[in-house]
């Protein structure tokens, strides 16, 4: 059994621990870290997971193996070191760094540290994507000469005036940073990596 912390309970992170507490049998989450505790206190009480603000006891934690981060995306590099250093496990929320440089800092931790580091692309297990990826592979489309991606959703009108998901500093690519990475993680799942990329944006 993996005893895991969810660090980060805004909207998100209590989604992803309600989505596995007391549901699995290979992963528990047993302690919660967040910046204001008495914003989790409910989930707290729903679930009977204690939540502090103490992120660096957690790394000391013994009874902690793994770190589930749900935190602002600046964040990730340093949480990441910090939990490879202390020998736990991670898997964020993507994206996994706001910067190549960064990525490659937490990827070069933990494999020097000899943790896993997973994060969260959950498109890629959804039924669907899964028969298409089957139906690339198997060659039933042919040779593939194009492929386009669309993401159309309401969740935009969610964030509320000044929320961090919303500013330049956290989503300095403005809808690609969380919305449009799942399509790019889908085609380069599909396909393999890119010869060559040309990015545009337009507002």
């Amino acid at each position: 059994m993996i005893r895991a912390a969810i660090v980060g309970l805004g909207w998100w992170g209590q989604v992803l621990a309600k989505a596995i507490h007391g549901k699995s049998g290979k992963i528990a989450v047993i302690r919660g870290v967040t910046r204001t505790p008495s914003r989790a206190a409910a989930f707290s009480d729903e679930t009977g997971i204690p939540v502090d603000a103490d992120f660096e006891a957690l790394l000391t934690e013994n009874t902690i193996d793994a770190l589930i981060l749900a935190t602002p995306h600046s964040q990730h590099v340093a949480q990441i070191e910090a939990a490879a250093a202390a020998g736990k496990h991670v898997f964020v929320e993507k994206p996994l760094a706001l910067t190549a440089e960064g990525a490659a800092r937490a990827f070069d931790a933990c494999r020097a540290a000899g943790v896993v580091l997973a994060v969260g692309q959950n498109r890629r297990f959804l039924p669907a994507v899964a028969d298409l990826k089957a139906m690339v592979g198997s060659g039933v489309l042919g040779r593939i000469l194009h492929v386009e991606g669309n993401f159309s959703g309401p969740s935009g009108y969610r964030h509320k005036p000044g929320v961090w998901r919303a500013t330049g500093a956290e989503s300095p690519s403005g809808g690609m940073t969380g919305k449009g990475l799942h399509l790019t993680d889908l085609m380069i799942d599909m396909f393999g990596p890119p010869a060559e990329v040309d990015a545009r944006s337009f507002r």
